[in-house]
């Protein structure tokens, strides 16, 4: 996520602070100190710290047990609204989500259950108020684990009560059928909020129109996730495209940028493909450098390589999670396609707005296989083109 500072790895699990996350550290410590004065901040940071400790530890609680079962977790950002965790993939096992779900909340109740000994069972659950010695504040902390375990029961998404509604719903029904089902039921209760919040509670607004964009946000990935599901990577991939020599400059990439309408190059030492340069890296490169630096130097040699038969939806997964924008395509050690996230918004785009009654068939393309590898630019750059095909295209419709 951007706007995101790494702090530190946990079990092969990156943690992340967003930026707001730190100035709304400072705007607590600002409003603690305003109202008692120092002790005041500093009972207000150590608060608004150990709650967001307690979902570090909610988020890393998924994340542990979607590692046990498969799932790669790449990073945990964490932000004033709690914390969001990045899943390489998206478990449709039904059984495995519940497992995942049920751990976040699982952790918070371990937490109070610990410190319920010290403090006892809080007479106002869901009313905190500034702590003002070390009781209070293990009392403020119970309370707070408490009301994350609740609040996140509520079947909507965001929310893990929204995710275990879906995996429920899915042991009967479609993977999509179940999402769309558990976001119609959340953006119900959204509405819900709004409108009693509008007559008892702001707050209750605010938290209706989280849900509302939650809910809308998971069912449109699930329904990406369905039109890429049973599409390959060489269905959608570019299959012509301008490559750079090793030994060009960056200014000759920037020049290819609106020559060839291409934001991403892969890069060639004679043969050999080395890696991916971008637009803003070159543009980086020439603000803070110049343009005469080769592309070598500011190429990204430490990318995932695919072939054309891998599943575009796993690919996809991979680019939406702070992934590289491309992704080289390779067929028996020769480049022969480039996947961007533009290839695949662009399908996206014509298959939504073409009416599910005339959805035509995605047909294998009739390329060949294995083109052969690219030619190295060195002074005007071509376009590759696979080899010619021994059968003849048939002819494009009319548009």
């Amino acid at each position: 996520m951007r706007w995101s500072v790494t702090v530190g790895r946990v079990f092969d699990i990156t943690l992340r602070l967003h930026v707001t996350f730190l100035l709304f550290l400072g705007f607590i410590g600002y409003a603690g100190f305003m109202e008692v004065g120092m002790q005041g901040a500093v009972w207000a940071l150590s608060l608004f710290s150990s709650i967001f400790a307690c979902v570090a530890l909610h988020e890393l609680g998924h994340g542990v047990v979607a590692q046990q079962l498969g799932v790669q977790v790449k990073s945990i950002t964490l932000l004033p609204i709690g914390g969001v965790a990045a899943l390489r993939s998206i478990p449709e096992n039904p059984w495995h989500e519940i497992a995942i779900t049920l751990a976040g909340p699982m952790v918070n109740a371990g937490i109070a259950s610990v410190l319920l000994p010290f403090t006892g069972f809080p007479s106002h659950v869901f009313f905190m108020s500034m702590p003002q010695d070390a009781s209070g504040l293990l009392e403020a902390i119970v309370k707070a684990n408490i009301a994350l375990f609740v609040f996140n029961f509520i079947p909507a998404f965001p929310m893990d009560g929204g995710r275990l509604l879906r995996a429920v719903l899915a042991l009967a029904f479609s993977y999509r059928r179940a999402t769309v089902i558990a976001a119609t039921v959340g953006q119900g209760l959204a509405i819900l909020f709004v409108v009693v919040g509008l007559k008892f509670s702001f707050w209750l607004v605010i938290i209706g129109v989280f849900i509302f964009i939650g809910a809308e946000g998971e069912e449109k990935m699930v329904r990406t996730r369905s039109l890429l599901r049973d599409l390959e990577v060489e269905e959608v991939m570019s299959r012509e495209f301008v490559a750079l020599s090793s030994t060009d400059t960056v200014s000759r990439g920037l020049t290819m940028v609106y020559q060839t309408g291409q934001d991403d190059f892969p890069v060639m030492d004679g043969d050999q493909f080395v890696g991916i340069v971008t637009r803003t890296a070159m543009l980086n490169a020439v603000n803070s450098i110049g343009g005469d630096l080769p592309v070598a130097q500011v190429m990204d040699a430490d990318l995932p390589v695919v072939t054309p038969q891998t599943a575009l939806s796993r690919v996809y997964e991979v680019m939406m999670t702070d992934g590289p924008s491309s992704i080289p395509v390779a067929q028996d050690g020769h480049l022969v396609g480039l996947l961007s996230v533009e290839n695949i918004s662009r399908y996206l785009l014509v298959q939504s707005s073409i009416k599910s009654s005339r959805q035509p068939r995605v047909q294998r393309s009739v390329y060949a296989r294995t083109p052969a590898p690219p030619p190295v630019i060195s002074t005007v750059p071509p376009i590759v083109t696979p080899p010619p095909h021994a059968e003849p295209f048939p002819p494009s419709g009319p548009a």
